[in-house]
């Protein structure tokens, strides 16, 4: 049976109540599918490097290691007949502007790359990605992941989501000039701890400051 590794970035699991959504979603959407361990871990550097492996080189790399680092990540299996694609069409495109308004990027993403979930995109990569998160963060397969899941979505579904479209708006404000980032960036860090009273401050900015950081690249390259 075909298997693939969901991962919710940051965007989604410091937003408590994105993250319990997306799970929410995801399970209403592939109900046949079986969830195979379930694990929140702070990625280490050598772990990013590896799971980025593919894209060394690339001008967006370095931002793909910050962004991910920035807080916890939550790492599951889903098993099911063809998961791969089945999990990825509900996701959505890959950049939030591409996905459907409907997708859980298209809801919940904030711009780019700061887009809630990675997905392996094939079957050959999933196989690939669940070996590397079994041997470097011990994800465990054997344990149950629809029992934890639920219990996180129980925790923090009615935790309010509030701040997408505005940090989207101003993620284009910041966009037409690219100056006053220190601006911008407190601007989106006040609306993270409207959605986020369970983290600092200070963690917070970090997480403004890698989404800002996704705008920065599009000095270097359209979408």
């Amino acid at each position: 049976m075909e298997q693939t590794l969901l991962i919710l970035k940051p965007d989604a699991t410091m937003r408590r109540g994105v993250g319990a959504a997306v799970f929410e979603q995801i399970l209403n959407a592939l109900p046949d599918a079986k969830l195979k361990g379930f694990l929140e871990i702070a990625v280490p550097s050598h772990l990013a490097e590896k799971h980025y492996a593919v894209h060394e080189g690339k001008f967006f790399y370095p931002w793909l290691l910050q962004f991910i680092q920035v807080g916890n990540v939550l790492a599951t299996v889903l098993e099911g007949e063809d998961i791969v694609a089945r999990l990825r069409e509900v996701l959505g495109a890959t950049f939030v502007e591409k996905a459907s308004p409907d997708s859980l990027r298209g809801k919940y993403g904030i711009v780019g790359g700061v887009n809630v979930a990675h997905a392996s995109d094939e079957p050959a990569n999933a196989e690939k990605e669940i070996a590397l998160w079994q041997k470097e963060a011990q994800l465990d397969l054997s344990q149950d992941g629809f029992e934890a899941i639920n219990a996180y979505i129980a925790k923090w579904l009615e935790t309010p989501i509030v701040a997408t479209e505005q940090i989207r708006q101003i993620c284009q404000d910041y966009a037409r000039e690219y100056l006053n980032r220190d601006i911008y960036q407190s601007e989106i860090t006040e609306l993270l701890i409207e959605e986020c009273p369970d983290w600092m401050e200070a963690e917070l900015s970090t997480l403004a400051n890698a989404i800002l950081g996704n705008m920065d690249l599009d000095r270097d390259s359209d979408r």
